[in-house]
């Protein structure tokens, strides 16, 4: 094995441009393993992806993937900074020696030149792909991890085109804009699991009750409500569509990205304690979620140095009783075998 290859990824959906970066890392570095940090069955942005995280890990294996790791829900639903520096920490734990993104310049010195100038109040230069290539420059670099961060370049579309201009290759967005194109511009594979996507505004309803019946000051000790939202979020009664009740919410000075995180703590409970208490330490497990023989056989190679979850029961620690509480909640909704799941092991290819 000559490269120990990370790669950190929502997959909401996987499709023809994730296939085509797996297999540019495959023809360049011949015998390398490909270890995925994944996002859990919710998105950076706040959104439910619209396959269910376990759906997702047997979408990647299929296509090249050797082993899923998760990215917890308390950081893949985090700010862009929070999000990446924990994906990386998660990578340097398996021992990765690099880490491969899709990018808009596929210029690695850009991240160089901008990371001592890099001020938290200060807009990102760059566009989504290297927004997030930043963070992972930064977060290498902060925590002297040995660590090489390289660059493939992102073709035909960008992280948040909607508009399709090739026959092959369409952005995730655009996808889940117009689920009629999805045969087109996924693997069969995953096109093949079409009738488990997930309907997000199921969700609405459950958070209207929610809001409804806590309290204002219960309501004001979940993690992100701040500044009176609590108030603003009992406006809740008069709306019927989630996204028109984030555009009330949105008339105050916080982005729809913050506002959607916001609803997810409302609708799972999880208060500031609880993330707070999370964020005094760094991660320092992994949650395994799927693999193949060469990824098993890494995973056996490393099992003696780290923390290593492939199955999930209440009362290992805050951030797996977080996930193992979302898929309690998921599974009432959906239907799908997310406990199940959580509790019988790895997907395995």
């Amino acid at each position: 094995m000559k490269d120990i290859i990370g790669i950190i990824v929502e997959y909401n959906p996987f499709h023809n441009g994730h296939l085509l970066h797996i297999n540019k890392i495959k023809e360049k570095y011949k015998d390398s393993l490909i270890i995925a940090v994944m996002s859990s069955s919710f998105t950076m942005r706040g959104d439910l992806s619209i396959f269910d995280k376990f759906k997702k890990t047997s979408h990647a294996l299929s296509n090249g993937v050797d082993l899923v790791i998760e990215l917890p829900f308390v950081y893949s639903i985090e700010r862009s900074d929070i999000f990446a520096a924990n994906a990386v920490k998660i990578l340097n734990l398996l021992g990765v020696n690099k880490i491969i993104i899709g990018s808009e310049e596929n210029n690695v010195l850009l991240y160089q030149e901008y990371y001592p100038k890099y001020n938290f109040n200060i807009k990102i230069p760059f566009m989504a792909n290297d927004n997030l290539g930043f963070f992972y420059y930064k977060a290498i670099k902060d925590n002297n991890f040995n660590i090489e961060l390289e660059t493939i370049k992102r073709i035909k579309s960008n992280y948040n085109d909607t508009n399709i201009t090739d026959d092959v290759i369409a952005s995730a967005s655009a996808i889940r804009s117009n689920i009629n194109i999805m045969e087109k511009y996924v693997p069969s594979n995953v096109y093949k699991d079409k009738d488990y996507i997930l309907d997000e505004s199921l969700l609405f309803n459950y958070l209207k009750y929610i809001i409804l019946v806590n309290d204002i000051k219960t309501l004001g000790n979940i993690f992100l409500v701040d500044e009176g939202l609590e108030y603003k979020l009992k406006d809740i009664y008069k709306f019927d569509d989630c996204n028109k009740f984030i555009e009330h919410i949105k008339e105050t000075r916080y982005k729809v990205s913050r506002i959607k995180r916001m609803l997810l703590y409302v609708l799972f409970n999880i208060t500031k304690d609880m993330v707070n208490n999370i964020y005094k330490s760094d991660i320092n497990f992994i949650r395994v979620l799927g693999f193949n023989n060469f990824g098993k056989e890494y995973l056996n190679k490393i099992k003696k140095d780290i923390n290593i979850y492939t199955n999930i029961k209440e009362g290992i620690n805050d951030v797996l009783d977080i996930e193992f509480m979302i898929s309690k909640v998921l599974d009432s909704i959906y239907n799908i075998d997310l406990l199940k799941n959580e509790q019988k092991g790895p997907i395995i290819r």
